[in-house]
């Protein structure tokens, strides 16, 4: 009986080796196939991982080539608005150096027109002494025509028309006359020649 149980026993234990065994394998199937699932998985993700980080390296690259082509670009517009500020201030110079030469122009403009006006009064003053003068010598002449007629005992006529009042330079003095007395002078020596000759 003891080597009976003993049998059993050992069989027992056989069979149950045996079953541990057959779970041991299929643990092992198991967890072999797991394990390879998880490695592809990894395998898969750490492929997805380095195109990403390869595709950010290349967007990353196009950034910076975005970057500096902007850094480029804005410098070059920081020139030409440097470059149009000097232009603008050289212009704005320019402009106040025109305005401030336009207006000495026109001050000498106005000095000009104020010593053309000036001129233009010496010139009609000296023109109207010119035609006083002339107007002195023509009736200068007439007076001394005048006397010679007297003095052959011509007629007398009158003076031409003239108006205004005249300084007659005589011998030993002179007499201011106008016209009126003039005509009236010359008649009233006619009527003294024309009485004295009857």
């Amino acid at each position: 009986n003891a080597g009976q149980k003993s049998e059993n026993a050992r069989q027992q234990l056989e069979r149950h080796n045996k079953e541990l065994k057959a779970k041991l394998v299929e643990l092992e199937g198991t967890v072999k196939s797991k394990f390879k699932a998880s490695i592809s998985a990894l395998e898969a993700k750490l492929l997805q991982l380095e195109e990403q980080l390869e595709q950010e390296a290349k967007e990353r690259a196009a950034a910076n080539k975005t970057l500096r082509r902007s850094e480029k670009k804005l410098k070059e517009v920081l020139l030409q608005v440097e470059d149009e500020r000097r232009h603008a201030d050289q212009y704005k110079e320019q402009m106040e150096k025109a305005n401030s030469r336009l207006k000495q122009l026109k001050r000498h403009w106005q000095e000009a027109e104020e010593e053309a006006t000036r001129a233009n009064a010496s010139r009609r003053k000296l023109q109207r002494e010119l035609d006083e003068a002339g107007e002195a010598e023509a009736l200068s002449r007439e007076l001394t025509s005048l006397k010679n007629r007297l003095r052959r005992g011509g007629p007398v006529g009158s003076f031409p028309g003239r108006s205004g009042r005249h300084q007659l330079h005589l011998e030993g003095g002179s007499v201011e006359v106008s016209d009126e007395d003039a005509d009236s002078q010359a008649g009233d020596l006619n009527e003294a020649q024309t009485s004295s000759v009857e």
